[in-house]
């Protein structure tokens, strides 16, 4: 029994200087584009430069809250311990407590 074969294709034949014409034309567009690629989404491409630098600001943001945050307790420590009305209104708001024959005020439902 014969042994039965697909035909054979025509070779393709590409002239040489289309062949460097290619070559010469997508071998610089190909390198550019890779570095490009790296430039942007590298290690320490623009993508990450960028997303650092948000947290950075935010960062910065939330220390300066914390900084005003900590000097208000800081002159809120200092004015308990120099100023005897302070330490009154302190205990009046935190323990509900007042100095005899004075009138207490609760508002809401807490």
């Amino acid at each position: 029994m014969p042994v039965l074969s697909a035909p054979a294709l025509p070779a393709l034949r590409i002239p040489a200087r289309v062949l460097r014409r290619v070559l010469w034309n997508l071998l610089p567009a190909t390198l550019v584009v890779a570095v490009l690629a790296d430039a942007m989404s590298g290690e320490d491409g623009l993508l990450r430069r960028h997303l650092l630098r948000q947290r950075l600001v935010s960062m910065q943001t939330e220390l300066a809250g914390l900084e005003a945050s900590n000097a208000a307790l800081r002159s809120e420590v200092e004015a308990l311990r120099s100023d005897p009305d302070a330490v009154r209104r302190a205990a009046a708001e935190e323990l509900l407590l007042a100095p005899a024959g004075s009138t207490v005020y609760r508002f809401g439902a807490d």
